[in-house]
């Protein structure tokens, strides 16, 4: 086991990934230069409250397996670290070491309590996949082997709570009537308005951005606050590759009240410069028909005027006219009782994904004697 720190770790790092999914057809890496950035201070800002030990796995000096320990300032639970960018070969032992690193320097930090996978934070990539593994995955949505679900659980780390990613295709409207109703009474607010996010203004935009985020998001587990920079920088990434008509905020008089972030899904993209080794070829040209809503958020004042129906059925109406053939609404918490029951009654989606966020307890270091911890 080693703490990365020099280059060569670093690269043994970004290594294992391929060394765990080089056979599998769905895998969907980002390409090398935008996972690195991902960990560049300089270019993320995320990582001004975000702190990372990075752990590697060898075998005869080969990387079998990775993990971060990961603390976030902004975490009202201070007591609570994560563990994220997991990855391993199918051997307990290996994954118990790994886990038991990151356990140890969380622990070092005072954190009591160690939960994932959560990579970097609870606003980017959350959970561990375990139902769906037959389906690709939505860029930057986790993906990983079924044995990891066991690995986890045999070293004694038990569920936090599910996140559901529901399908969506056209010809699944269910009662969609209703929806629009509710939809047309919201569009009466006085000063109501839905309208494009301007990606060329990402500082302007992500101010907006972040005021609903911090609104609306609070009550979520795992909530941090979101500032400018982090938000503008966001939207940023978007403009290479975003459908313009499917970034959408709610205001009422000029005041961000909603917001409904949906991207193309660019894993076919991905999955075609993997095996052909680069992208320079890539047929940019042609639109996916799939997409991700990524984002819907509406301000607590707003959510009972009917705002989240507003911005469904607007989006749903952009889709269906655009010709996109189906959309992932995710990630939604099994305990969001209000979205899981507009989206199934409302939309017809159904779950068709399941990620789980686990957690461990932990006092310096080492278990409340939890099956399986003993093993690390």
């Amino acid at each position: 086991m080693i703490k990365v720190q020099r280059p060569e770790e670093w690269q043994a790092f970004f290594q294992v990934p391929r060394l765990i999914y080089r056979h599998d057809p769905l895998w969907t890496p980002l390409p090398e230069e935008s996972q690195r950035q991902m960990f560049d201070p300089q270019l993320n800002p995320l990582l001004r409250h975000v702190h990372l030990e990075l752990f590697v796995a060898l075998a005869d000096d080969q990387p079998v397996g990775r993990i971060a320990a990961i603390t976030d300032d902004l975490l009202p639970d201070k007591h609570i670290g994560f563990f994220g960018c997991f990855e391993a070969i199918d051997d307990p032992e290996v994954a118990g070491a790994l886990l038991k690193a990151a356990a140890g320097s969380l622990a070092g930090r005072g954190k009591r309590v160690m939960q994932g996978p959560v990579t970097l934070n609870t606003t980017q990539q959350v959970g561990l996949l375990v139902e769906g593994f037959d389906l690709p995955p939505q860029v930057m949505m986790p993906y990983n082997p079924s044995y990891y679900v066991k690995l986890i659980e045999e070293a004694g780390f038990t569920k936090v709570l599910d996140l559901y990613a529901y399908l969506w295709r056209p010809e699944l409207t269910g009662q969609r009537a209703r929806l629009t109703a509710v939809a047309r009474r919201a569009a009466r607010i006085p000063g109501i308005r839905v309208r494009p996010i301007n990606l060329n203004d990402p500082v302007g935009e992500g101010k907006r951005l972040s005021a609903i985020h911090n609104l609306a998001m609070t009550a979520q587990w795992g909530f941090v606050p979101m500032d400018v920079a982090e938000a503008a920088y966001n939207l940023a990434g978007l403009r290479s590759f975003a459908d313009p008509e499917l970034l959408t905020f709610c205001e009422v008089k000029g005041e961000p009240v909603g917001v409904c972030l949906i991207m193309p899904d660019t894993g076919p993209w991905l999955r075609a410069a993997r095996r052909s080794g680069g992208a320079r070829w890539l047929p940019f040209f042609i639109r996916p028909k799939s997409v991700r809503v990524g984002v819907l958020a509406v301000v607590p004042e707003y959510r009972r005027r009917g705002v989240v129906a507003l911005l469904i059925d607007k989006a749903m109406t952009t889709l269906i006219r655009k010709g996109y053939r189906q959309a992932e609404l995710s990630l939604i918490m099994d305990r969001n009782d209000q979205m899981n029951s507009i989206i199934t009654s409302a939309t017809g989606g159904k779950v068709h994904k399941v990620f789980r966020i686990y957690e461990h307890t932990t006092v310096t270091g080492r278990s409340r004697h939890r099956p399986g911890w003993k093993n690390m």
